[in-house]
């Protein structure tokens, strides 16, 4: 056999294999690109409900999507998601600050800032083209969705203190009922 022959009978053999391996990592980028968008889609179409459990569930779920790629033993990252992990380490080291703050609102603040910061470099890592201005202010909550959740807050710290005997169950007695 000629070396020509022997690269045609390598190629016969290779190509099918190389092709499938192509088509598979392929695929894999491709899943692991979906799974991101959906994961930005759902903190975009939550971020003015925070409390809502998909919001919670996604954010959760960007160490595990933007973790990188493991190579020889260590974890290896793009910078734009070393950007993205580090601004969810940064949100989250500030959702568990609220008692450094004597008031609720700088907090809140705080956590805003966080939170687009990190919406944003999620975006830059999608390819979107979004600025910090416009994630956090070009979203919709009707006003009466917050009065509902307050008002809800409300009824369950007020049952907790009740149930816990921190508080006493107010009764009143409205009128007499007579026996016949």
């Amino acid at each position: 056999m000629d070396a020509k022959d022997w690269i045609i009978t390598a190629a016969i053999i290779i190509g099918p294999i190389l092709a499938v391996q192509i088509q598979r990592t392929l695929e894999i980028y491709r899943d692991k690109r979906l799974r991101r968008q959906e994961l930005f889609k759902t903190l975009m179409s939550t971020r003015a409900e925070r409390l809502a459990r998909e919001h919670v569930r996604a954010l959760n779920m960007i160490d595990i999507e933007f973790y990188g790629r493991k190579f020889f033993n260590t974890r290896v990252q793009t910078p734009k998601e070393k950007a993205v992990t580090n601004a969810w380490k940064n949100y989250n080291s500030v959702l568990f600050e609220k008692d450094k703050y004597r008031t609720l609102e700088p907090w809140l603040k705080e956590c805003d800032k966080h939170f687009t910061s990190l919406l944003y470099e999620m975006s830059k890592a999608l390819g979107y083209d979004y600025d910090e201005v416009q994630l956090k202010r070009d979203c919709y909550r009707p006003v009466a969705h917050g009065d509902v959740e307050s008002a809800q807050y409300a009824i369950l710290k007020g049952l907790e203190s009740v149930l816990k005997s921190e508080k006493p169950l107010p009764v009143t007695i409205i009128g007499e009922h007579k026996k016949q």
